[in-house]
Formats: C-alpha cells, sequence, structure tokens
C-alpha cells in the first residue's frame, strides 16, 4: 500500500464520520464525487478524498458508512486497485460498473428503512440523480458537514499544497524561459507548461494564457490563442496544479519589452492588494472579511464595477481537494447573502487560499495576479515563491 496522508490519519476520518452518524441521528453515509479530472468544475471530488487520500481521474466513485460497514463503490478494476493501493484493508472496495454504483450503495446502507446523510448528490448526471432520489426516500443532504470537517487540515496535507505550489513556481519558470525564444508561439507554450508540471508529478496541470499588447480574456482552449508572441506584446497566464489532489495555482504578467508605465503602476497595485490580503489572514478572523478587503481595494482603482467590468473572474477563493474549497465558497462570494455573515466560518491555522485580484483597465485590458496563501498560527505565508510584480521577458 502507498499513501500520501499517514494511514492513520484516515482512520481517523473514518472514525470522525462514524462519530458524525451517532451525533445527527444518521443510519448511514452514502457519499458521491466526481472525477477529480473536473478540476474546476467540480466540488465534490473532495468527498471521498478526504476520507480515503483518493478520488478516480475521470470516473466517479461512491462511498458508504455505517457503524459496521466502510465501503468504496468504485466504476471499475482500474479504479478498485487505485483506491485498495491507498486504503489497504481499512474499507472493502466493491466494483459496481458506472451504470451500479446507486444500487450497491442503496444495498450496503438499508436506503428503504435507514435515514441516510447524502453528500455530492447535486453534481451527480441527470440520470444518476433520478435514480439516486428515487432510491433513498428517507435521504439527509449533508453536504455542509462534510465541507466543514474537510476545513481542518492536518499537516501531511499543508505538504502537499506545498509540493503543489513549488511545482506551480516550475510551471511559470518554464513558460517565462520558453517565452523568450525568437520563434516562441503561445501554443507551444501553453504544451512546455503543462508538460513541465506532469514531469515533476503534477497529476492535473493546466494553464491558461493570453498574450498580446492589451489581453482582454484568459484563453484555455488552443484555437484561441494568436500564432506568434510577438515584441511588446504581454505574456499573461495561470497555472492550475493539483498534486494527490491538493491544489495550487500561481498568476503573473510577463512583458516581452519594457512594460508601459501605467502597466507597472497596476501591476504594483495588485501586489499592494495581495500584501494586503495576505495581513488579513489571521486566524480567528470571519472568512468572509477576505473578499470584501479585496473587492474594495479593486473597487477603488478599477473604473468598472465587478458587472459592468468587461471580463473579471472570482478574486480569491479556498484551496484543497477541490479547486474551490466547498465549505469557503459562500463566505468568499462577492455576491453572497451578507446577513449570514455571522455563521460563516473563521480562519483557522492550515487553511489555504488563492489570492488571484484582476480586472479591467481601459487601454490595458484584463490584469491580474495570484498566489497560494497559507494560513499560520501567527498570521499568514506565501507558498508560491516566483518572483511577483511584471516579470521580463528577455
Amino acid at each position: 500500500m502507498t499513501t500520501a496522508l499517514p494511514i492513520a490519519l484516515l482512520q481517523q476520518r473514518l472514525s470522525a464520520g462514524r462519530e458524525l452518524l451517532e451525533r445527527h441521528g444518521l443510519d448511514a453515509i452514502v457519499a458521491f464525487s466526481a472525477p477529480r479530472g473536473l478540476a474546476a468544475a467540480t466540488q465534490s471530488s473532495g468527498n471521498i478524498g478526504w476520507f480515503t487520500n483518493f478520488t478516480p481521474m475521470w470516473a466517479p466513485s461512491m462511498l458508504v458508512i455505517t457503524a459496521t460497514d466502510a465501503v468504496i463503490i468504485a466504476p471499475g478494476k482500474n479504479e478498485t486497485r487505485l483506491f485498495t493501493t491507498r486504503v489497504g484493508d481499512l474499507y472493502q472496495v466493491e466494483i459496481a460498473g458506472p451504470a451500479g454504483l446507486v444500487a450497491r450503495a442503496s444495498a450496503i446502507a438499508h436506503a428503504n428503512r435507514w435515514r441516510v446523510g447524502v453528500a455530492g448528490a447535486d453534481e451527480m448526471t441527470a440520470k444518476l440523480a433520478a435514480t439516486f432520489a428515487s432510491s433513498f426516500p428517507r435521504m439527509v443532504r449533508i453536504d455542509p458537514i462534510l465541507q466543514a470537517m474537510r476545513l481542518d487540515r492536518d499537516p501531511a496535507e499543508t505538504a502537499l499544497h506545498r509540493r503543489a505550489a513549488e511545482i506551480s513556481d516550475a510551471m511559470l519558470a518554464r513558460a517565462f524561459a520558453y517565452a523568450a525564444e525568437p520563434q516562441a508561439t503561445p501554443a507551444r507554450l501553453m504544451a512546455e507548461v503543462e508538460h513541465a508540471g506532469r514531469a515533476l508529478g503534477a497529476d492535473v496541470s493546466r494553464l491558461w494564457l493570453s498574450t498580446g499588447p492589451e489581453p482582454p480574456v484568459t484563453y484555455f482552449e488552443m484555437f484561441e490563442l494568436p500564432l506568434s508572441i510577438a515584441p511588446g506584446d504581454r505574456v499573461q497566464l495561470g497555472t492550475m496544479v493539483s498534486f494527490e489532489g491538493y491544489f495550487a495555482q500561481g498568476l503573473r504578467i510577463g512583458s516581452r519589452g519594457k512594460p508601459a508605465p501605467e502597466l507597472s503602476d497596476a501591476a504594483a497595485r495588485l501586489l499592494d492588494i495581495q500584501d494586503a490580503a495576505l495581513a488579513a489572514l489571521v486566524p480567528g478572523r470571519p472568512v468572509h472579511e477576505l473578499v470584501d478587503l479585496i473587492e474594495a481595494r479593486i473597487d477603488a482603482i478599477c473604473p468598472y464595477t465587478r458587472d459592468s467590468d468587461p471580463f473579471r473572474f472570482q478574486s480569491c477563493h479556498g484551496l484543497g481537494l477541490d479547486y474551490s474549497e466547498p465549505g469557503l465558497a459562500e463566505a468568499l462570494s462577492p455576491r453572497r447573502d451578507k446577513s449570514r455573515d455571522a455563521d460563516g466560518p473563521l480562519l483557522r491555522a492550515g487553511m489555504v487560499f488563492e489570492i488571484h485580484p484582476n480586472f479591467t483597465l481601459p487601454g490595458l485590458g484584463h490584469v491580474c495576479a495570484g498566489d497560494v496563501a497559507l494560513v499560520t498560527d501567527t498570521g499568514a505565508e506565501w507558498l508560491t515563491r516566483f518572483p511577483r510584480g511584471i516579470f521580463p521577458i528577455d
């Protein structure tokens, strides 16, 4: 058996699941995870990964915990082998086929008779969700409970985030090194960077990229990319990295030639926002203060509102076993129901955040900066260490 997290930690989490049963009057927990290869498109891959230290890359899976049983239901032989590699005999691992996941989970959880706590149902396919709803008449949604449990981080998890951040740094270094080559192309740059991440062990290694004198948006698709990188162009990019399921991200602006004073000023303002956000990551403070601070700083220098900005995405989010940690997502939404802030999560040591302020400026287009921050007992630190500010592409 090989595992990135100690088996003793997985045993503790199984025990925590069984304590949850007793505390909430449940007879079983049934958790669903979408494939972790969906990355930013899912917030359920950690439902099973938190318990088992593994979620399949391209297949859904289910987990059933009762007072006496702990069963992983995998869709095929490959996923079964991988789960067994990670959990040993801590869980029983069964093959059910993609169409048989719900039926097997229902049988183990005695769904017709028992009160079952369910997580991840919102991310099932329509067909699977319909079968699930009819199979679990006494279903209780426990997504917020499991998501809150996931916010307590073990030092072993922090180490995996650190490694993911190191890989992100190496990907950025490769990006700007390649961008300096005379015949560099955006398509090859994207391929070079994603390859660099995979070569260092990343299970997810992706890049978004925008080039040109005034990048308007970010591009994920090869067909959107320009054919070349010209003198005077900006190379603006962001990584998305997962190492052993734990995410990191880095956003940077590079300039092929001397940047305009307006761009240098914008970059300095971005760093000021990031540094103010880092200073605000103090254990015990409400999580929502982070997004409020960043959004207020952006509004003070950006002529566009969030809704009128030609291109602006989330200014920060939690990182964990999902690209956007679901237990922090509502608190970090600029459009959240602020009347519920008093009940929101508080910052605690071990939490990891992506802080990437971004907005549009007339004459400059979209500007951004992004780094991974770890909350510690005394404050916070950057896990990503690639040089900040505008990177000179020579």
